[in-house]
C-alpha cells in the first residue's frame, strides 16, 4: 500500500496534464508516438491514479470514507478528534493563566516552540493565548 501511494504521488507530480497511452496500455511520449506513427489515447493521470487507489480499497472519492480515514489518522497521530466531546469550553483560573504564561517564558527563552504550537499543546486558542500574554 505504501508503495502504491508513493507511486501515485510520483505519477501526479511528474505529469504535465495528460499522459499518452498506446493501444496495448503502455505509456509513451507524444513526440515519440508521432515520429513512429503509433496511435495514442490521451489519459488524465489523475483518473488513472484514482482507479488504482480504488482497486486497492482506497475510495478517495467517497467523502464518508475520506472523513473516516482522516479521523483515523488524527486519532493515531494523537491530534484527537472533536467528536464525542461535549463542546464545553475550558475556563482557566487567573493562577493557571499565570503559570501558563510563566511556562511560555521558559519555552520562549529556550527557543523551542512557536506561540501557536505552545497554544495548541496546552489546548488554548492562539488569540486567547496572545491575550493572556498581553495582560
Amino acid at each position: 500500500m505504501k508503495e502504491l501511494i508513493k507511486e501515485s504521488i510520483n505519477d501526479l507530480k511528474k505529469s504535465d496534464g495528460f499522459v499518452y497511452v498506446t493501444a496495448d496500455g503502455n505509456k509513451i511520449d507524444l513526440h515519440e508516438a508521432a515520429a513512429k506513427g503509433i496511435p495514442v489515447t490521451p489519459v488524465n493521470p489523475k483518473d488513472e491514479v484514482i482507479k488504482k487507489l480504488d482497486a486497492a480499497g482506497l475510495h478517495l472519492l467517497d467523502s464518508k470514507f475520506v472523513n473516516d480515514l482522516n479521523e483515523l489518522i488524527s486519532l493515531i497521530s494523537g491530534s484527537g478528534s472533536s467528536k464525542g466531546k461535549t463542546g464545553k469550553r475550558r475556563t482557566f483560573t487567573d493562577s493557571e493563566k499565570t503559570k501558563i504564561v510563566e511556562e511560555w517564558k521558559k519555552v520562549e527563552a529556550a527557543g523551542k516552540k512557536t506561540k501557536a504550537a505552545f497554544a495548541r499543546e496546552i489546548g488554548v486558542g492562539y488569540q486567547t493565548f496572545i491575550n493572556w500574554l498581553r495582560g
